[in-house]
């Protein structure tokens, strides 16, 4: 089934499909294996622009070593004396969020694999089954 939609919504898909990967059904596990292999796939871009630098993550466990009380007031104090230190850093990540949000908006035709009505696993929800209705035929 061909299906043309956003970025954003795909990547919805993936984490629906995330969500049921570990549902029982050879049919039904083979889709979304399938399925979560063609999205994942066509999602690389997303995934490579999304990365952040090494430089962004060691200040990212630097603030999170402050994080474990967020009342006391000397660790709000170093999180802020270290966000101001890194700010140029700070806003390249910023910059690289919005991008990364404008190619979200980007439209993407994918051919994937439906689920048939009898693939269903018995035991899948109707919140499952909700995630899932655009694959489902």
């Amino acid at each position: 089934m061909k299906i043309k939609t956003t970025k954003a919504e795909f990547v919805q898909m993936v984490n629906s499909l995330f969500a049921v990967k570990d549902l029982k059904g050879k049919a039904f596990a083979l889709t979304v294996a399938k399925n979560l292999n063609i999205l994942t796939t066509n999602l690389k871009d997303l995934e490579e622009a999304g990365k952040p630098s090494k430089e962004f993550m060691e200040l990212a466990m630097s603030v999170n070593a402050y994080t474990d009380d967020p009342n006391d007031e000397s660790k709000i104090f170093e999180i802020e004396k270290l966000e101001e230190e890194n700010k140029e850093l700070i806003d390249e990540r910023r910059l690289q969020l919005e991008e990364v949000g404008k190619l979200m908006e980007a439209e993407l035709e994918l051919e994937l694999e439906p689920f048939s009505y009898d693939s269903l696993p018995e035991d899948i929800t109707a919140n499952q089954i909700t995630s899932l209705t655009q694959l489902i035929e």
